[in-house]
């Protein structure tokens, strides 16, 4: 009994983590088209997978304490030496499965927090070209022999053709 109903959350957390790496799959084209109102869907998307993980993981460690019960906190690897051989097979190839998609979904979370940390250097050097600056970058008649006079957005105070005009 126990057995099966390891295997049966074993199987649920397999296709709850495959519907959690396919949202971020989405996540990572819709960070590349720059759609904020469709990441933030997304992202509601990817927390209600989470919860469901969340559930899945409580549930499948109750049944690991129900089969292994002088571990306290008893890993998979725990059940399968006290399963019948069929039922410990077929559990291990569910838990392999298991581990090859967190690796997947570990892979794609970190494209995107690249993609991501990627976008916000963009929009902050993005931002410093916008903001004035206190230097010239124009020529103007020198002040003190080596510096411009500038005013407080970057124009030159008093330039050559103004003095003549």
């Amino acid at each position: 009994m126990s057995a099966s109903l390891l295997i049966e959350v074993l199987e649920e957390l397999v296709n709850s983590h495959a519907k959690l790496y396919e949202v971020a799959k989405n996540k990572t084209e819709i960070i590349k088209k720059g759609d904020i109102e469709s990441l933030q869907q997304v992202m509601k998307d990817e927390q209600a997978q989470i919860m469901s993980i969340q559930k899945l993981e409580a549930a499948r460690m109750e049944v690991c304490r129900k089969i292994v019960k002088t571990v306290h906190n008893p890993t998979i690897s725990d059940c399968l030496e006290l399963l019948q051989p069929a039922d410990a097979k077929r559990a291990g190839e569910i838990a392999d499965k298991l581990r090859s998609i967190i690796s997947e979904l570990k892979d794609a979370n970190t494209l995107n927090q690249q993609l991501l940390r990627q976008s916000m250097q963009f929009v902050n050097v993005s931002l410093s070209l916008l903001k004035p600056t206190k230097q010239s970058l124009n020529y103007g008649k020198p002040v003190n022999g080596n510096t411009v006079q500038t005013d407080s957005i970057g124009k030159i105070s008093s330039s050559l053709l103004n003095m003549k005009a």
